[in-house]
């Protein structure tokens, strides 16, 4: 039903009008500010949004690594950082991201304040297990 009602939202649609590169804003999906100020924070941070824009993560996924959400964060992050750096949006909804972490780590569901630190340790660290290099030891 919650997936239901987000997908339904005037909110789920990008909205119209292009705007400057980076300037694109992320929509409030039901108190998700928390998650809002991390995904703002870490897209800023301009090596790892060039190496997400660049499609490297996408030679790089490890979908076997038992730690990690079998590329399935790192994939998501990098469709959303791409739209964010596009400009073709002012703001987008970050629900196929919010749904993928909602998956792995179900205490981010729902519509409940949660702590953008504790979100911000959970995306880093899915993206650090997502993306290692060593497939085996």
């Amino acid at each position: 039903e919650e997936m239901t009602n987000v997908m339904n939202a005037k909110w789920d649609q990008k909205s119209q009008g292009p705007t400057e590169k980076g300037a694109t804003g992320l929509n409030n999906l039901g108190n998700t500010c928390f998650m809002n100020a991390a995904l703002q924070c870490v897209s800023n941070t301009q090596p790892l949004t060039l190496y997400f824009n660049s499609n490297r993560h996408l030679y790089e996924l490890n979908r076997i690594n038992q730690h990690g959400m079998k590329g399935h964060i790192a994939k998501r992050y990098g469709d959303l950082v791409q739209d964010l750096w596009s400009g073709t949006s002012r703001t987008i909804a970050p629900l196929k991201l919010r749904l993928t972490i909602g998956k792995y780590a179900p205490r981010f569901n729902g519509f409940q304040q949660h702590d953008s630190q504790e979100l911000l340790a959970f995306l880093i660290d899915g993206l650090h297990e997502d993306l290692y290099r060593v497939h085996e030891k």
